[in-house]
């Protein structure tokens, strides 16, 4: 199973991804990610797959547009630890509520 979350990935829906709030107990084997992934800083797009499918994929037999820039990396990987560590997924989950109400 493929998740496209590029555009609802990263607490957008009050959820880390959208797929969680139907599917609790399963997991994705490749997840699509873009956009939120930076915080909206850079352009950044990613595949987050299982153990599985990424065993099958060799060196070079994959690209993006945006691979390998080492600036969107480092923008990605700040703006995953903020969201985490300041509870904004939750906070939009409770925003969510508040609109919905």
């Amino acid at each position: 199973m493929i998740a496209d979350e590029v555009q609802t990935g990263f607490g957008r829906t009050g959820y880390l991804m959208a797929y969680m709030h139907d599917l609790v107990d399963l997991k994705p084997d490749m997840i699509c990610v873009g956009k939120s992934v930076s915080g909206g800083v850079t352009p950044v797009s990613g595949v987050l797959a299982s153990d599985l499918v990424m065993s099958q994929v060799k060196a070079g037999e994959a690209g993006n547009t945006y691979g390998g820039n080492p600036l969107g990396m480092a923008c990605a990987k700040a703006a995953v630890k903020c969201l985490i560590e300041e509870g904004m997924v939750e906070n939009s989950r409770k925003m969510g509520e508040v609109f919905v109400t």
